[in-house]
């Protein structure tokens, strides 16, 4: 089954909630956006833990509009997508999929 979390704050147990469903076999995304968007900076306290999601196959995007009104563009780390709202509602409305809102 296919896992999407959307996440609005900075909430590292989310991260983990991601690693463990992938443990399990499931396809699991996240996506950051408003203040959860920090969880992706490279050089953050918590980056590591989002890179070590992102090594057990989570695979995170970021909504594009908060990444800027942030201005943390430049300071995220690699293999993340940025979505706009478009694509946000293509990846709620996939098929075999749940979402969580945390």
């Amino acid at each position: 089954m296919k896992t999407l979390i959307l996440l609005s704050r900075q909430d590292l147990d989310s991260l983990f909630l991601a690693e463990a469903l992938r443990s399990r076999g499931e396809e699991v995304s996240i996506v950051l956006m408003q203040d959860s968007v920090y969880l992706a900076l490279k050089d953050a306290e918590h980056s590591r833990i989002a890179g070590h999601a992102i090594k057990q196959g989570v695979k995170l995007h970021l909504l594009a509009e908060d990444v800027k009104k942030r201005g943390v563009g430049h300071q995220l780390m690699s293999s993340l997508e940025l979505v706009d709202y478009d694509e946000l509602v293509d990846l709620l409305f996939r098929e075999d999929q749940r979402v969580i809102n945390l």
